[in-house]
């Protein structure tokens, strides 16, 4: 019976689509198309798709940087059209997460599987579950990256490249979560990259990596009518944000948020009051800076710390936020910063001039 053709079918579809919306359900095909969309490109609805796989995307700007088509053999008459694309979140340049997902764009029995093993014994792993689930065959495995720049320049150097334009940060180490499933009609797999300091601890990693593998389980299996989800990403510690906020500090062009540009601005208008107020222009220029600095400590406490959402500054206790701002603040210092701030108060200052003679007093006239 041809569906399209059938009055009675038509209605039936159309009132399962709006049955699907109304619960908050919607099809598939309502994720950016990523096989066929423009590279690089934004992905607007957080949501992508490859063939009948959908997955919704943690809130924030994900960029498409990567995507190519290459087949597999099967057991029909023509090889399985597979693709595989790249999306990358960045906050401000600075790197946070990049996946890397390959799936068939169409289904096809005893499909071949791609890429290595994530689960092998001496794979480098440092955790590997290998599972069993909906008749078929699965891997979880999470690896350790000192360099991830160099790991995407030799595995992903379409996305590494578009890395170096952009002029990204925070590329060093990184942790990668491997999840891989085998189905008799699909096969895919889905590499998730972070920036190491996403997690502070052995027991968070582990955490996360079940989370993403139990969201995306059924529509990699092909046994899901809506879009998997992928879990919430896990929050950066206080520390790094802070880290984060120090570095903007003391780069004058650094894009940052409207209340970190006030808390910078602030800061530097006490240094440069500082400067005005404190220096003799003999005592050296960085003795004078670290006065500075401490005179303009709750400045830059406010400054380090205006990435962090107040509610959970409130929970911490006062010796960490102490901690907090001390490592925070060997970044400031290691800039120079005031001491800059005094040369610049030196060199704007018109220099004494010495007396001319029509200046000295005039000699009694001898009588």
């Amino acid at each position: 019976m041809n569906l399209l053709r059938n009055p009675a079918a038509r209605r039936l579809r159309s009132g399962l689509v709006s049955g699907l919306a109304v619960l908050g359900l919607a099809p598939a095909c309502r994720a950016t198309d990523i096989a066929h969309a423009a590279i690089p490109s934004i992905v607007a609805d957080n949501k992508i798709s490859i063939g009948s796989h959908a997955f919704k995307l943690p809130p924030g700007q994900w960029m498409l940087v990567q995507g190519q088509t290459f087949t597999t053999s099967s057991a029909s008459n023509r090889d399985a059209e597979i693709f595989r694309g790249v999306v990358v979140l960045l906050d401000k340049n600075q790197f946070r997460v990049a996946i890397d997902v390959s799936l068939p764009v169409r289904d096809s029995p005893q499909m071949m599987p791609w890429g290595d093993d994530a689960c092998r014994a001496n794979g480098g792993a440092l955790h590997a579950t290998p599972m069993g689930k909906f008749n078929g065959d699965q891997c979880l495995a999470v690896f350790g990256h000192p360099d991830l720049l160099r790991s995407l320049r030799r595995n992903n150097p379409q996305v590494a490249q578009w890395m170096l334009d952009q002029h990204v940060v925070g590329l060093g180490s990184a942790i990668e979560i491997v999840y891989t499933s085998r189905q008799d009609a699909t096969f895919g797999r889905m590499h998730v990259f972070f920036t190491a300091p996403y997690f502070d601890s052995d027991e968070a990693m582990t955490k996360w990596s079940v989370a993403l593998e139990d969201s995306v389980k059924r529509e990699f299996a092909s046994k899901s009518f809506t879009a998997a989800v992928l879990p919430a990403l896990p929050v950066l510690p206080a520390s790094i944000q802070a880290n984060d906020s120090a570095s903007n500090l003391v780069r004058p062009g650094a894009q940052v948020e409207a209340a970190a540009a006030a808390a910078r601005e602030e800061w530097m208008n006490c240094l440069r009051t500082q400067a005005v107020r404190l220096d003799d222009r003999r005592t050296p220029a960085n003795e004078v800076g670290s006065a500075l600095y401490f005179n303009c400590r709750e400045q830059e406490l406010k400054g380090v710390t205006a990435n962090i959402p107040p509610a959970r500054l409130q929970v911490m206790s006062g010796s960490e936020v102490n901690e907090l701002f001390e490592n925070a603040h060997r970044q400031v210092v290691d800039s120079g910063v005031a001491t800059n701030v005094v040369l610049e108060h030196r060199a704007s200052r018109v220099p004494d001039r010495p007396a001319s003679p029509a200046d000295k007093p005039a000699r009694p006239v001898k009588r």
